[in-house]
C-alpha cells in the first residue's frame, strides 16, 4: 500500500507495487557474492532488493542506496546495518556520492528508476556516469516496465544481455549491461 501511494504522489516512484521476489532474485542471479563488493541501488523504494542483497553479501561489502523520495528513505535509514549508506540524491551524482563512502568504483549497480520518465539529457548523463564509476567488468543491472533503455545501453556498454520477469506487476524488462 506504501508504493501505490507514493506512486500517486511522485511522478518519480517507478510501479505501483514493489518488485517481486522473482524479480529480485533474477536480477541479482547476476553478481557474484562470494567476494567483498560495493554494490550501488539506485531507487531501492522500501528497499526489496535492498534486504535481499544484504542476506547475500559478506560483512565486507558496501551497500549505497540513492533514492529521491524522503518516505522512502526514511524507511530506509531504518535498516540497521552498517553495510548500508543511504543518500536522499539523484543517480545523477554518484560520482560525488561515491566520493563521500571512501569509493572509486562501484562493482554493480541495480537500479529500478524509471528511465522511460526521465529527459534524454539527464537519462544519457546517468548512464554515463554509471558507466565511468563501474570497476573492470562490473555490471549496470536495470529492470523497467518498458524497453526503451536498452538503446541507451547498447551505446554505452560493450556487452548487453536481456531477461524479462513474468511474474512481477506489472511485468518487467531485466538488463545486464556489462563494462
Amino acid at each position: 500500500m506504501i508504493f501505490l501511494k507514493e506512486f500517486l504522489k511522485d511522478k518519480k516512484v517507478a510501479s505501483i507495487a514493489s518488485s517481486s521476489l522473482s524479480t529480485v532474485k533474477k536480477v541479482c542471479n547476476k553478481i557474484d557474492f562470494s567476494k567483498k563488493l560495493v554494490i550501488v541501488e539506485y531507487g531501492p523504494g522500501t528497499g526489496v532488493f535492498t534486504r535481499y542483497l544484504l542476506e547475500k553479501m559478506n560483512p565486507e561489502s558496501k551497500l549505497i542506496l540513492i533514492e529521491t523520495n524522503k518516505h522512502f528513505v526514511s524507511l530506509l535509514e531504518k535498516i540497521d546495518d552498517s553495510r548500508v549508506i543511504v543518500f536522499n540524491d539523484s543517480a545523477a551524482n554518484i560520482k560525488e556520492i561515491l566520493e563521500k563512502c571512501g569509493e572509486d568504483n562501484a562493482d554493480y549497480i541495480i537500479s529500478g528508476i524509471p528511465f522511460s520518465y526521465i529527459d534524454d539529457g539527464l537519462k544519457t548523463d546517468i548512464i554515463i556516469k554509471s558507466r565511468e564509476i563501474l570497476s573492470d567488468n562490473g555490471k549496470f543491472l536495470v529492470y523497467q516496465v518498458t524497453n526503451d533503455i536498452k538503446k541507451y545501453l547498447e551505446q554505452h556498454f560493450e556487452s548487453l544481455n536481456t531477461d524479462f520477469s513474468l511474474l512481477n506487476i506489472p511485468p518487467l524488462n531485466i538488463f545486464e549491461a556489462v563494462k
